[in-house]
């Protein structure tokens, strides 16, 4: 089932992961001179669900994420993670630190930026909740998944399907259609590293 299919009408956002994902669309969108409308053509999408989504009021799939990020030129994982609170960066080294305030799932899908360097490597803590697989996410980077907390399955679109227990691995390599989720209700905590030519 689409994204859009499984929207419905909200009369506020839907949280404060959704607001974040919409502000940080539109930025990217606007930075490179795109109409909503030309965004939605170039990711395959409608109009009026991409305005949803700039507003908070709607939810994207790994998949669709997928899909704008390439209209965009960025990584997918930048969508949606939070930008860290603390940060040294040079053209060596990158540095996130977490401070005081550890990091709390405040949704069905949360994600904070991991350090990344320029040249490609870019990492990403994910928490989510999501118990089906939604549409298979397909992008441009060689993936590497550790798996922290939870149970987590990875469906490859062929219908193989990995379960993953906290310290397992799993690479994904670019081009392959994957999607996951949790087994359990108590969700899942993983890293997330991507390697390729996306350099944003």
């Amino acid at each position: 089932m689409s994204d859009e299919a499984r929207t419905s009408r909200s009369t506020g956002p839907l949280d404060d992961e959704a607001e974040a994902m919409g502000a940080r669309i539109r930025s990217l969108r606007r930075e490179q001179g795109l109409t909503l409308v030309q965004l939605a053509s170039l990711a395959g999408m409608s109009q009026p669900f991409l305005s949803l989504v700039e507003r908070g009021h709607a939810r994207l799939s790994l998949a669709s994420m997928a899909k704008i990020s390439a209209a965009l030129g960025v990584r997918s994982g930048s969508l949606l993670a939070r930008p860290p609170a603390r940060r040294h960066t040079d053209a060596r080294v990158d540095v996130v630190l977490v401070g005081e305030h550890p990091r709390e799932r405040t949704g069905e899908r949360t994600v904070w930026q991991l350090a990344q360097l320029p040249r490609g490597l870019f990492g990403t803590e994910f928490t989510g909740t999501e118990a089906v697989f939604s549409e298979y996410a397909v992008h441009e980077e060689d993936e590497f998944l550790y798996l922290l907390d939870g149970i987590l399955e990875v469906g490859l679109d062929d219908g193989t399907v990995h379960r993953l227990h906290p310290g397992d691995t799993l690479a994904v390599a670019a081009g392959t259609p994957h999607g996951w989720r949790a087994v359990d209700p108590a969700g899942y905590r993983v890293i997330t590293v991507t390697a390729g030519p996306h350099g944003h």
